[in-house]
């Protein structure tokens, strides 16, 4: 087959043969110029500079022109993410935190406490403690925020209670009657800790403070006295 040449009007150099298999075309690719940010590190820059302005600062200093000036970015990009900046830190704490740990140590106080234990640390996280007093006034005006609040934190946990106490049961350790005590217990466990969050009391937020609680509750159920 007879080579075809390419002709160079422009460089003095000779021509050079022209492949004409495949595997030898090389496509030339435009290089990546640089442009607006991805969409994930938006988000993601969002949520990082909220939970710090959180630990630090508290809810009441979360603003959608605070973030969109220190993110750089705008409020209507804020808003194709959030419905709010409660909707914001809903997410955030989820992400940290979510429902929780389940526990299987085979004792009812085992499994309260290993619970407690953690539930008493996410409450005392700055995270948390700086930001629940604002979210709740959002939870008890906004009925969006306050189901994903529900759905996400209040009823998980819950269920988490409700699984050790039908196990105790079935074991042995306490009256089958006190199944149906379940949300008295849920108010035992979150209330004291709330409390503490919320009241300018200068108490101790730790695990002597969590086994203190699942004490009462062992009373209330029935539960064998601690070893």
């Amino acid at each position: 087959m007879q080579k075809q040449y390419r002709v160079s009007r422009i460089y003095p150099w000779p021509a050079q043969p022209v492949s004409t298999s495949r595997a030898d075309t090389v496509i030339a690719m435009p290089s990546k110029k640089p442009g607006r940010p991805r969409a994930t590190d938006i988000t993601d820059a969002i949520k990082k500079t909220a939970a710090r302005t959180m630990a630090t600062d508290g809810y009441s200093k979360l603003s959608v022109d605070g973030l969109a000036t220190e993110v750089g970015t705008t409020r209507p990009t804020f808003y194709r993410r959030y419905p709010s900046i409660a909707h914001l830190v809903l997410e955030i704490l989820d992400e940290n935190f979510g429902a929780g740990p389940e526990a299987n140590t085979g004792s009812l106080r085992g499994d309260l406490l290993a619970m407690q234990v953690d539930h008493v640390k996410m409450m005392a996280s700055p995270l948390v403690s700086k930001t629940l007093a604002g979210l709740f006034e959002e939870i008890a005006n906004d009925p969006s925020v306050h189901d994903i609040y529900r759905d996400q934190f209040v009823l998980p946990r819950r269920a988490h209670v409700r699984r050790v106490i039908t196990a105790a049961v079935e074991r042995g350790e306490i009256s089958p009657a006190t199944d149906l005590q379940l949300e008295a217990v849920c108010d035992m466990l979150n209330g004291p800790v709330i409390s503490r969050v919320l009241l300018p009391i200068d108490a101790p937020l730790n695990d002597g403070f969590a086994r203190s609680i699942v004490d009462a509750v062992c009373a209330f159920l029935g539960a064998p006295p601690a070893k």
